[in-house]
């Protein structure tokens, strides 16, 4: 019985061990929000599953005039999962995409996009 109970254990801790060695910077939310229809913002926010590296983390956004004026990624003080980058001038109305990369503090490469409209 005693056996059975340690290799349960020593099993657990491998299991949980494989899990966070795999973990990757997910996108949680964004501000704009995904899909959304706002005003000009003057910043894209996007909030991690955990912390990112800002200086291999960034983003693009086009839209009817092309690529927007971004300034340069930085994380929230405090928050490392949350990543803030500057737009540099208002955006006309339209259909924009938003297009990310992020390194998480673990090194694990993650992308993806998604769009909001600027009414």
């Amino acid at each position: 019985m005693r056996n059975t109970l340690l290799k349960i254990a020593t099993s657990s801790v491998f299991a949980f061990a494989a899990t966070s060695a795999f973990a990757h910077a997910q996108l949680e939310s964004a501000t704009p929000a995904v899909g959304s229809t706002v005003s000009s913002p003057n910043e894209i926010r996007l909030v991690f599953s955990e912390g990112v590296e800002p200086r291999f983390t960034g983003l693009t956004v086009t839209g009817p005039g092309g690529a927007a004026a971004l300034g340069a990624p930085a994380v929230e003080p405090g928050h490392q999962n949350v990543l803030i980058v500057t737009i540099a001038k208002p955006l006309a109305p339209g259909d924009y995409t938003v297009k990310w990369h992020a390194v998480s503090v673990d090194t694990h490469h993650t992308q993806g996009t998604f769009q909001f409209t600027v009414k």
